[in-house]
């Protein structure tokens, strides 16, 4: 029974769930590996994992960074009913939340986030969500297990809330805004949008 069980998944999987050749005819634009950072090893320490994270996230940052300077600055501003107004106003969202994250990280202010106030041009919004997500990324590398496990004010002020959490909850959001990103660039005119999910990036590192 469980053998059948087991067996109806994978089938499951390989018809409804897995790649084929079907993605590839649909438009989607083939993975590169970019500035991808050296991969942590898999092992159950939470450092490894979180750092593993965050470099995916800055990773699947990339990929739609790249795909959205092929947009013309007024696609960028295009009235498209979503969470946020448009992919300039979605890409700024992400930028803010993931500054405002690190800070709460870091027990730093976050009085200053550069997204809130944003006047620049495309590319100054781009890199400067790059330079955010980096940001992120190399921090995780100097944090301790034991940093990790460490705990700040919750946003409701009732309580604590552990600082690995707040990571992933920021590396989550991120790609939840990434998915409206895709679904947006497209009705703006994008075509081909990159793949982003993890275990492509997985697959590029080589692991």
């Amino acid at each position: 029974m469980l053998l059948h069980l087991m067996l109806g998944a994978q089938a499951f999987l390989t018809l409804f769930v897995m790649p084929d050749d079907k993605i590839s005819r649909e438009g989607i634009k083939p993975n590169t590996r970019g500035t991808m950072e050296s991969m942590e090893p898999i092992g159950d320490d939470l450092t490894a994992m979180m750092r593993r994270y965050t470099a995916y996230n800055h990773w699947a940052n990339q990929q739609l960074a790249d795909w959205l300077r092929t947009a013309a600055e007024e696609d960028l501003d295009r009235e498209i009913e979503s969470s946020f107004s448009s992919l300039k106003e979605t890409v700024l969202h992400i930028w803010s939340a993931e500054y405002l994250w690190l800070q709460i990280v870091k027990d730093e202010s976050a009085e200053n986030n550069p997204a809130k106030h944003f006047k620049g041009s495309k590319e100054d919004l781009l890199k400067g969500w790059l330079q955010a997500s980096e940001n992120f990324s190399k921090h995780l590398k100097s944090m301790s297990l034991a940093d990790l496990q460490a705990k700040r004010p919750n946003s409701r002020g009732d309580g604590y809330t552990v600082i690995a959490d707040m990571i992933h909850h920021c590396m989550n959001h991120s790609t939840y805004h990434r998915g409206q990103l895709i679904t947006m660039g497209r009705q703006a005119g994008l075509d081909s949008p990159p793949r982003t999910d993890f275990i492509y990036y997985i697959g590029l590192s080589g692991e």
